[in-house]
């Protein structure tokens, strides 16, 4: 494979592969979005007192952390609607599957850092007769996530990375675009090279993104002592 081939490759189908990674960056971040918010309606489930509550909860966070995303993504597409007797579209059952599983592992960082926090602030503001509620909105969650960040931002990292197997159900992400350019030209080796390298530089980018954001995580000392005096 020469150099000029692939450089081809990326000249010629540049608008193909570039509709194939806006919908890529679309999807992951839609996704991530929305684990964000499952995920901590699931960890605040897990560790509420009821077992009504926790059990289900906890139920579903190990099955979306011990499946497979390939298994999540058929099983959204193809068993959902016989199950709930409506078919979602092919991106839009890839964004469930997705946020499924991010929201199991996001629902476990949310845990680890709500448990990280001080035992003793919790008692002082439940001794002045706060609310369980308003203390976790108020000091216990607003300190989990920055302690979380990091985790949050891998596990973007590794949803954006999961993107690439929705071409299996028909969404025209980067790998789909790349599957149509080989059907035209006949070229696999040019062409996955390209889609590899693409997916590598913006990887790259993400994960340099998190490194950089994670050494800038000693703001969170400064918050917290912001918390203790506000309590």
């Amino acid at each position: 494979m020469s150099f000029t081939r692939l450089w081809q490759v990326f000249a010629e189908y540049h608008d193909v592969l570039l509709s194939g990674i806006r919908v890529t960056v679309v999807l992951s971040v839609l996704a991530m979005l929305l684990a964000i918010v499952v995920g901590l309606i699931a960890c605040l489930g897990t560790l509420a007192r009821s077992r009504l509550i926790r059990a289900p909860a906890i139920f579903y966070v190990e099955f979306c952390r011990n499946t497979p995303i390939l298994v999540q993504l058929v099983w959204v597409h193809y068993a959902w609607p016989e199950i709930i007797g409506y078919k979602f579209d092919a991106f839009t059952s890839s964004l469930i599957a997705l946020a499924l599983q991010s929201s199991g592992y996001l629902a476990e960082e949310y845990r680890a850092g709500i448990e990280s926090i001080d035992k003793g602030q919790i008692e002082a503001a439940q001794s002045l007769g706060m609310t369980y509620p308003r203390l976790m909105r108020r000091i216990v969650i607003p300190q989990a996530l920055i302690r979380m960040l990091p985790g949050i931002l891998n596990q973007y990292v590794i949803c954006f990375k999961s993107t690439s197997i929705v071409s299996i159900i028909a969404v025209p992400d980067l790998m789909y675009q790349a599957g149509l350019i080989v059907s035209a030209t006949f070229l696999p080796m040019p062409v996955y090279t390209a889609v590899a390298l693409t997916y590598f530089v913006l990887v790259f980018v993400v994960s340099a993104s998190v490194r950089y954001l994670s050494r800038r995580l000693p703001m969170a000392g400064y918050f917290q002592t912001q918390q203790h005096a506000a309590a």
